[in-house]
């Protein structure tokens, strides 16, 4: 039996509908609700203090069974006052005059419930525990001086390998600088593993496992047509025309900008009608304006590409099934969530060939450099023309898919962690 604290900080974000919401969430939850489904696991949920109000009402919503290490709840008038000052400064985004004084009410009372939080720890019940592990964050304070082992899960290096994108810098220089605080540690491909050796001298074949992602069970084909056409209504999609769909947060990083301009310059060059691009996900706030100054350059973008922002979860396999293909030539990935979601709802795809994308999707997709411009026409014009390529890679995805699972995931990692935890 492994006895597990399960850092809940980044489930938290369950509540988000935005790019904080993003790969990392979902990788985060489906691994903590398989740990759940286990005999061999013993689940205890812990949360940063500093996000102690958004932690308790995730536990009491959906989790009210789980012991946790906080022994008590902190004021939850203060609590109450907290959620409405973080609703209301939300709504304020517009209005600089009244967005400050909200922030510092808001940052006020965040600040006392993470002060008691803290005081509510039950280090007690934490004694009774033998395994600690972060998906996303550092090693709480709470736990530094706790016989325990520390297992920690590493995704992608991009903040240390493009620092330009990250010019606040990065929560990985706090790992990099405290590696040692830390006993195992998880990557989702071998690609992520072999970039952080280059960067992180404590990480060896000894203390490290690689683990590869899954697409959630409801990533499925779904091409009914009355429901997609609910779909198109809830978006505002009023055109019957056929699409390319991307998803993933809109950033530098994740190319879209040359997509959609070699996209665009496609459909032109073949007087192509009846193909648009529908572009989903949410976006860095300082790189939207960025984004739009540039495509309004583009001739026919309005036209031809039509951005519908966030998509709740319960309608992607919609907008995947539904789709011609999917496009994601990302600069660089972890490991690339959402072309295994296509590929397990039937979606034939288009990816880099770098990082790790090559362990996704094996032959089962069209990769390219994601830097070449001809490379992404020839693809659209390979995917457009060649009905009998598009079934051909679709079937490829769907038996592709099926090597990957949460449950082969959730084996490898208990096993590592219940042989290591001496």
């Amino acid at each position: 039996m492994v006895n597990l604290i399960f850092d809940a900080t980044i489930l938290t974000s369950i509540y988000d509908k935005n790019a904080g919401r993003s790969g990392i969430f979902f990788a985060s939850f489906n691994i903590f609700k398989e740990m759940l489904k286990r005999k061999d696991v013993n689940v205890a949920l812990f949360a940063s203090p500093r996000c102690f109000a958004e932690y308790k009402k995730f536990k009491n919503e959906f989790f009210p069974q789980l012991p946790d290490l906080y022994c008590r709840s902190c004021n939850r008038y203060i609590t109450r006052l907290y959620f409405w000052l973080k609703k209301t400064y939300t709504s304020l985004l517009d209005h600089a005059l009244l967005r400050k004084p909200f922030a510092l009410f808001l940052h006020i009372t965040h600040y006392i419930i993470s002060c008691s939080a803290s005081r509510l720890i039950n280090y007690e019940e934490m004694n009774k525990y033998d395994v600690f592990f972060s998906p996303v964050y550092g090693v709480p304070k709470e736990l530094l001086s706790r016989q325990i082992k520390k297992c920690y899960m590493l995704y992608d290096a991009i903040p240390l390998m493009f620092p330009e994108y990250y010019p606040t810098g990065s929560f990985l220089n706090d790992i990099k600088r405290d590696g040692k605080r830390w006993d195992l540690f998880f990557f989702d491909s071998r690609s992520s593993y072999n970039d952080f050796k280059k960067f992180f001298p404590f990480v060896s074949e000894k203390n490290s496992c690689i683990v590869h992602l899954a697409a959630d069970k409801l990533f499925s084909r779904n091409d009914e047509s009355t429901r997609w056409e609910s779909v198109k209504g809830k978006y505002h999609i009023s055109h019957g025309k056929k699409f390319v769909f991307s998803l993933c947060t809109l950033e530098p990083r994740k190319n879209l900008l040359r997509a959609v301009k070699c996209f665009v310059k496609f459909v032109n060059e073949n007087d192509i009608k009846d193909l648009v691009w529908i572009l989903g996900g949410g976006h860095w706030r300082n790189f939207f304006d960025q984004f739009a100054k540039e495509t309004a350059k583009i001739e026919n973008f309005s036209k031809y590409v039509f951005p519908i922002g966030y998509v709740d979860d319960a309608d992607l396999p919609i907008f995947y099934s539904n789709a011609e293909w999917f496009v994601y030539t990302s600069q660089y990935e972890g490991f690339g969530l959402p072309p295994l979601e296509a590929m397990q709802c039937g979606c034939p795809v288009i990816t880099s060939n770098n990082s790790s994308l090559p362990e996704v999707v094996g032959d089962a997709g069209i990769m390219i450099d994601w830097d070449d411009d001809v490379q992404h026409i020839e693809a659209y014009k390979s995917y457009y023309f060649n009905e009998e390529l598009r079934k051909e890679n679709s079937r490829k995805g769907l038996e592709r898919a099926k090597q990957f699972s949460w449950e082969k995931t959730a084996d490898k990692m208990v096993e590592f962690m219940g042989n290591n935890r001496k």
